[in-house]
């Protein structure tokens, strides 16, 4: 860009500033200008310098398209896309030369002045320092102008605040402008969309809030692999070859358990387990799974819907692209009769995640959830319909220590058309006394020979280590299982 054009130092119109608190809240050192954040008008005035820039910009730009360029490239940099974000701060780094702002005091959580305008202008502000300095965080909550995320072996508090809650509004309208998928007002107070490097940002503004509240939630996993996951001792690294076996074996499951215990990332590193030749139909509300660009290798097809469109418009074109494994989005509503169908006309793997930590209440949650959209539906036969096509539900905890995400238990769902009941049996269970995995090998025949059948070599691996687990191992009888009949609870359990 032409230095010419940009604004030098003395053009800019005065700025009148106020002395407002710090927004750091582990206190900062008053003798040095660097470390006062905020409270240093030199920094603010800075930012107004940059602003007026980009303002100008839009305003004389000659054309519609020219204009349009330059929201598309502001919005692509707010959203994190690395060719925006890298051209935009190096046009602040020319607008730092020609206003000879070199040694221009800003707030200590920046590396440097550079990212300090840009996130104080296009970027993310203080949320900036969990995104980019706390990978290993995966959830941070902005609530008003609280900054709240939890690092490892400390609690859950604020690290951050933003100095007033404009800022906040700030965010929130380069989040979603240009952006003709989001819409935000006050008959719509909220919305949901992606940041480029996959991390999902909830949003909710008044008036159905007191304050405006955006959640950050985000993988903090390097591979979707077993491997990866017995590491961060989510499950029991002997017993890979169980979820080998249910990833091959054409297993339909669902993976369950309160918000933010790593049921995406557990779903995407079993999926990394199934056959990579098979051709795999990926269908969601929201493309959320990022499925084809995590694995690229892969031949993957995706698709999303609504209500109206997921089973009568979405599910006839999945089957003409002869999919051998599904992958459906987190069920909030719509895609559970999509997990329903996909179970029933496939005989590959079929995986998803719900909201649910009892793995016995699973298939009549589903069948709630699908009469909510189909008048006249009996939920006796709804819940016929899920229990008959679900063969394993993982439940995924917390664990007490507040970091560590476990799969606490692989239940078997059997269903006895007989009397109408629905038992959960488990096969794997984490003893939360002992700390240790325990294991059951009892699997329905039917079952097990559906299993067998589509793949012999992982069946055969999957089985032999969990007799073995279950002979070390063993659940104690009076755990092993929970049963549902029309609605009531029977038989033993826990």
């Amino acid at each position: 860009m032409n230095p010419d054009t940009l604004f030098k130092l003395e053009e800019q119109t005065e700025i009148q500033f106020h002395e407002i608190v710090d927004y750091m809240k582990n206190g900062t050192d008053a003798k040095n200008p660097q470390a006062q954040g905020y409270a240093n008008q030199q920094f603010r005035f800075a930012v107004g310098i940059v602003n007026d820039f980009f303002d100008k910009r839009l305003t004389n730009a000659k054309t519609t398209d020219e204009k349009k360029k330059y929201q598309n490239q502001q919005h692509h940099a707010t959203r994190g896309r690395p060719e925006e974000v890298n051209e935009m701060k190096r046009i602040i780094q020319q607008i730092i030369e020609q206003s000879q702002l070199h040694d221009m005091p800003f707030p200590s959580i920046y590396l440097n002045l550079v990212d300090a305008l840009f996130h104080e202008t296009w970027g993310f502000g203080v949320v900036s320092v969990w995104l980019e300095q706390h990978r290993e965080v995966g959830k941070c909550r902005l609530n008003g102008t609280e900054v709240w995320y939890k690092k490892p072996g400390e609690r859950h508090r604020i690290h951050e605040q933003y100095r007033d809650i404009k800022e906040v509004y700030r965010l929130i309208d380069n989040l979603v402008l240009n952006d003709e998928g989001v819409v935000l007002s006050r008959d719509t107070p909220y919305a949901e969309l992606q940041l480029y490097d996959g991390t999902r940002v909830v949003i909710t503004i008044p008036p159905i809030c007191r304050v405006p509240t955006i959640v950050f939630r985000r993988t903090t996993v390097a591979l979707y692999t077993l491997n990866e996951q017995a590491k961060l001792k989510t499950i029991d690294s002997e017993a890979i070859p169980i979820y080998q076996m249910m990833a091959r074996c054409g297993c339909k499951i669902v993976l369950s358990g309160e918000p933010g215990v790593g049921k995406t990332t557990f779903l995407l590193s079993t999926f990394a387990e199934t056959h990579s030749d098979h051709i795999t139909v990926a269908a969601e509300n929201a493309f959320e799974m990022m499925l084809k660009a995590r694995f690229l290798d892969r031949d993957i097809t995706e698709f999303v819907g609504d209500d109206k469109t997921m089973v009568p418009v979405i599910f006839p074109r999945t089957l003409r692209q002869d999919p051998k494994i599904y992958m459906i989005g987190e069920i909030r509503e719509v895609e559970a009769p999509m997990y329903k169908e996909a179970a029933r006309n496939s005989t590959g793997f079929v995986g998803t995640t719900m909201h649910e930590y009892d793995s016995t209440n699973v298939p009549g949650t589903l069948a709630r959830k699908e009469i909510r959209h189909v008048n006249g539906l009996n939920y006796r036969i709804a819940l016929t319909d899920y229990a008959s096509v679900i063969d394993f539900v993982l439940i995924m905890e917390l664990d007490e220590d507040q970091t560590t995400i476990r799969n606490a238990e692989i239940s078997e769902i059997r269903f006895d058309p007989l009397n109408l009941s629905v038992t959960s049996k488990r096969i794997m269970l984490f003893d939360e006394d002992t700390k240790i995995w325990l294991y059951d090998a009892e699997i329905d025949d039917q079952l097990l020979r559906r299993m067998k059948k589509k793949d012999r070599h992982a069946y055969a691996a999957g089985m032999k280590t969990l007799e073995r687990l279950a002979e070390d191992r063993p659940i104690p009888k009076d755990r092993l299982s929970k049963s549902l009949s029309w609605g009531e609870s029977s038989g033993r359990g826990d």
